[in-house]
Order: C-alpha cells, then structure tokens, then sequence
C-alpha cells in the first residue's frame, strides 16, 4: 500500500484527491446557483397551481398563503423551502409573492464558506 503514495504515484493520488475536490466543489456549486431555486420556483408554481381558479385576486392571495403555509411546514417540501421560514422578505411585494432563503456551499479545511442568500418571486394572479 505504501508503494501507491510513493514516488510518481503519490503525485497522481494528489491529482486525483484535487480533481475531486474541484468536481465536489463544481457540483455543489451548480446545485446552489441554479437546481436549488428552479426546485423552490416549481415548488411555488405546484401550490399556485392548487388555488389558481379561486376570484377575486384579495381571496386568491389569502388562499395561497394558507397552502403556501401548509406546504412549507409539511415535510414535502424542500430543505431551502423549510429554510424560508427563518427569513425575512418572504411575502407579496404587490402581486408578487417573494421566497427569500439562504444556501451555502461548506469547505472542508482551508477554504471559506461561500453563502448567498437567493429570491425567488412568483406573480399572483394574471
């Protein structure tokens, strides 16, 4: 075993444990920015869809809190959804229902936390 991390071998295992660690960090990147706030926009769109045909737009609003309150607290939901709970800007801003979460890629070691806080918005009631 001592043979694998010795010499030229030991220079391509920590190739290899880099390359990992860039992919590792690549993927979860990628989750952050872009598959964790299309999965809240759709979790979004699902309830809108339950309360879409319910007039005027003052009970529509009310009844798509109620669901949206239902659903965040369900354990349907997803971990940034539950998250939303804990911040403040969640709301209507005019016709606009606003999901305001914080996501955060961890570092192992040496690197720091990189943490945004993302919006995502839904119009009610075209």
């Amino acid at each position: 075993m001592s043979e694998v991390f010795s010499g030229r071998n030991g220079l391509y295992a920590l190739l290899l444990v880099i390359l990992l660690m860039v992919v590792s960090v690549a993927v979860k990147y990628v989750r952050m920015n872009s598959l964790t706030p299309g999965r809240v926009s759709s979790e979004l769109e699902d309830v809108y869809e339950r309360v879409d045909d319910v007039r005027p737009l003052s009970l529509l609003k009310a009844q798509f809190l109620i669901e949206w309150g239902n659903y965040r607290n369900s354990g349907e939901c997803s971990r940034a959804v539950a998250s939303s709970r804990n911040y403040s800007g969640n709301g209507f801003e005019g016709d606009m229902y606003v999901v305001t979460y914080v996501d955060s890629i961890e570092f192992p070691g040496f690197l720091p936390t990189i943490s945004r806080q993302f919006r995502v918005t839904r119009r009610i009631g075209n």
